[in-house]
Formats: structure tokens, C-alpha cells, sequence
């Protein structure tokens, strides 16, 4: 009955892992695109400056909403991964090296402060296209101004 489990849970560790790097890489591609389309917009020919508060507004969403859909990712890889960790702890024979996720565990607390992990890299690129689009809205009505 075990191995069913097992294999479960390792399917299921596999599924949301690769979904949350599909799911930012999306995000990557998307906010690039609208970063770039916003540094195009300050460009002293264009013509609709309300373009420029409508991205920069569309930036802060998009990182809001899938910082909260790599959250929840995290969670559900958080959740395979303690059942695969109750599967290695179950193989007491198996020398403790073959023990991969409990392993890891140990050596990643073992780095402490200077360990930057997926979600904390996910989070500083999360919080700096969001904090680009923020910034966007008042230089585009402080450009509109000037205009």
C-alpha cells in the first residue's frame, strides 16, 4: 500500500513544482512586456499618456495576484514534500543519504540567513515589477504635467 502513496505524492511534488515555474516564468514574460511597454510610453512622441497609470496599475495587479498563485503553489509543494519526507523516515534501512528532501531540509537550515530561496527570489522580482508600476503612476502624471 505504501508505494502507491509514494509514487502519489511524488507525482503530485512533481505537478505543482513544475506548475509554479510555469506560472512565473508567465509572469516574467508578461510583466517584461508590460515593463517594456511602459519605458516605451515615456517616449516624447507618444500619445496616450493614460496608457502609462493604466500599466503601471496593470503591473501592481498581475505581481499582487501571482505572488498569491505562487504562494499557494508553495503550499501545495510544501504538502508533497512532508508526505515524501514520512516515506524516506519510513525506509529506517536505507542509509540516511538516499534521504533527499529530509536532507535538504537539514542542509538549508544549516545556511540561515544566507540562504535566498525559490520563494524569496520569486518574492524580490514579485515585489519589484510591482514596485516599478507604482512608481510609473506618479512619474506619468508628473510627465503629463510638465506636457
Amino acid at each position: 500500500m505504501e508505494e502507491p502513496l509514494r509514487k502519489q505524492a511524488w507525482d503530485y511534488f512533481q505537478l505543482h513544482a513544475a506548475q509554479r515555474l510555469t506560472t512565473f516564468n508567465f509572469y516574467l514574460v508578461a510583466c517584461s512586456a508590460i515593463a517594456a511597454g511602459e519605458v516605451a510610453s515615456f517616449h516624447k512622441d507618444f500619445n496616450f499618456p493614460a496608457l502609462r497609470i493604466v500599466l503601471g496599475c496593470l503591473l501592481i495587479v498581475l505581481s499582487f495576484v501571482f505572488w498569491r498563485l505562487d504562494e499557494r503553489n508553495r503550499l501545495l509543494i510544501k504538502n508533497a514534500e512532508a508526505a515524501l519526507k514520512f516515506f524516506e523516515e519510513q525506509d529506517a534501512k536505507d542509509p540516511a543519504v538516499t534521504h533527499l528532501f529530509r536532507m535538504e531540509e537539514r542542509v538549508t537550515d544549516s545556511k540561515g540567513l544566507f540562504h535566498l530561496s525559490y520563494a524569496m527570489c520569486f518574492r524580490i522580482v514579485f515585489v519589484v515589477f510591482g514596485l516599478l508600476g507604482a512608481a510609473s503612476i506618479p512619474l506619468s502624471a508628473l510627465k503629463h504635467s510638465v506636457n
